[in-house]
């Protein structure tokens, strides 16, 4: 569990961070240009301007302060960019196939739920560190973006960050994410199936349903 609630904190920081320079997206994409947040609908955004604008609607609308509707109000508009569903059914890998249409659908509310207050919670306090995005590739309907996170002090180390998405009906989402080539997903996947060998998926559902327990952060 350790290795994922860290993985989860650089995954969190880095989307929420303001994008300092982008460089051409790579030769998929060709010119840079293709590659600035042109702004409109999310749909219609390329991979990278995806990332670049989820960093710049965090960096409008995240605060000290914020109302327990404004925290919903964002957390509502992560559905633009997070493939929830998709993210849900990987992480139980195998198990997926074993649920029924119900426990699906009770699981995929019960993981988004825990995914976005664990995602707010490490919101607040990122103003040291600095996202820059790399290099896009394209394959079909999936997509690799690189970023670096680099904390604004002098002499820190960076972490390599690869997000993964996807095309959906609703433009590119996020489904995956690699620190220093870990993923996210895979960490959710071991601790899972565990919680399933030694509970069952009562047990998981429970597990999940106390993490998202409570007011937002």
């Amino acid at each position: 569990m350790k290795s994922t609630v860290s993985l989860f904190i650089l995954f969190a920081l880095v989307l929420a961070l303001p994008v300092a320079a982008q460089t051409p997206c790579g030769t998929d994409m060709g010119t840079p240009e293709k590659c600035a947040v042109t702004g409109g609908d999310p749909a219609s955004m390329t991979p990278s301007q995806k990332i670049s604008a989820f960093q710049a609607l965090v960096k409008a609308e995240i605060r000290a302060g914020m109302t327990a509707a404004q925290k919903q109000v964002f957390l509502n508009k992560m559905h633009d960019y997070f493939d929830f569903a998709t993210m849900a059914e990987a992480a139980l890998f195998g198990e997926w196939e074993k649920l029924t249409v119900e426990q699906r659908a009770q699981f995929i509310v019960a993981f988004t739920a825990m995914l976005q207050r664990n995602y707010l919670k490490k919101l607040y306090s990122h103003a040291d560190y600095v996202a820059t995005i790399g290099t896009e590739k394209l394959k079909d309907d999936k997509a690799q973006v690189a970023t670096k996170l680099v904390k604004a002090q002098k002499g820190s180390s960076s972490v390599d960050v690869t997000y993964r998405l996807q095309k959906t009906k609703q433009g590119w989402r996020l489904y995956d994410v690699l620190t220093d080539e870990v993923s996210l997903i895979r960490n959710y996947r071991s601790t899972f199936a565990d919680l399933i060998k030694s509970k069952g998926f009562a047990g998981l559902m429970d597990h999940l349903k106390k993490q998202a327990a409570g007011p937002l952060p």
